[in-house]
């Protein structure tokens, strides 16, 4: 039996858990991957007998840090696609044969997969002696200044934030986060520059999109737009993903780079394997 193992349970590890396709699919999507299995002489394998998936996450459930009902409609899916997974498990040690959890118990694997959450930098733990966190991220004032030096700026994942409507907790490192921090900071500096006072920054949370692989469905859960939560799966949700992503492409490349690596994507989609695993 062979055991592939993701620890942790955000949104980019439940994506690589989520693209290894159900066994039907195995035939019709893997040409590549049964390529390169046959040239090692792989060529014997039973996806459905020999390979175990197994997720692996410390917290109570998967996606903790998003609503519980995405959190559910994730562990659902996953289930569907044969994961198991396993919570409220914290892994204690990783071997060449497997991954031993806190509790005792072993779990032999001969892939690994390690994507434990986000941490900042380690050269932020001690940068002039500024306040860190446990992950190195720099604890910031409302105005996303260190709390020991007001002359340096911190946004994005490198920022420690509190987060007004939760008290004890800071925002999440998400892009929509940093993307907010950033337009912020453009008129907070202008303001600096011109002797004005600062403007405390505040976080709008417009909801959670979660790609569960090309094989699975996109959960999706909006607050913030009408006042309330809308909840969107399926279809609709997967397009939404990709209009998002796209957007984002846009703004950091410009028109013309989009254009020709959407259109690159479209006619190597059917060549190249969806995941790469360096």
């Amino acid at each position: 039996m062979r055991s592939r193992n993701p620890c942790g349970a955000s949104s980019s590890r439940l994506q690589s858990s989520a693209q290894v396709p159900p066994v039907r699919s195995w035939r019709r999507s893997l040409h590549y991957t049964t390529r390169q299995l046959v040239a090692y002489g792989l060529d014997r394998i039973d996806p459905e007998k020999d390979i175990q998936i197994n997720l692996i996450e410390a917290a109570d459930r998967i996606l903790p840090a998003l609503p519980e009902r995405l959190s559910n409609a994730g562990l659902k899916l996953l289930k569907n696609l044969g994961v198991h997974v396993l919570t409220s498990s914290k892994v204690a040690g990783v071997s060449a044969t497997g991954v031993k959890l806190a509790s005792g118990t072993f779990i032999p694997a001969e892939l690994v997969i390690w994507a434990a959450g986000v941490k900042a930098p380690d050269i932020l733990a001690n940068l002039d002696d500024l306040e860190s966190t446990r992950i190195n991220q720099l604890i910031v004032l409302p105005t996303l200044q260190t709390t020991r030096d007001e002359n340096i700026f911190v946004m994005g994942d490198c920022a420690a934030c509190a987060w007004a409507s939760h008290p004890g907790r800071y925002v999440p490192p998400r892009a929509q986060a940093a993307h907010q921090q950033a337009t912020h900071l453009v008129k907070q500096i202008k303001r600096r520059l011109g002797g004005t006072p600062l403007q405390p920054w505040r976080y709008r949370d417009f909801g959670s999109l979660v790609s569960l692989g090309e094989y699975s469905t996109v959960g999706n859960l909006m607050g913030g737009l009408l006042g309330g939560n809308l909840w969107i799966e399926g279809l609709f949700a997967r397009l939404m993903y990709r209009s998002l992503y796209k957007m984002h492409e846009y703004s950091l490349h410009g028109p013309t780079k989009v254009t020709l690596d959407t259109l690159a994507r479209l006619i190597t989609r059917r060549t190249e394997p969806h995941v790469k695993l360096h």
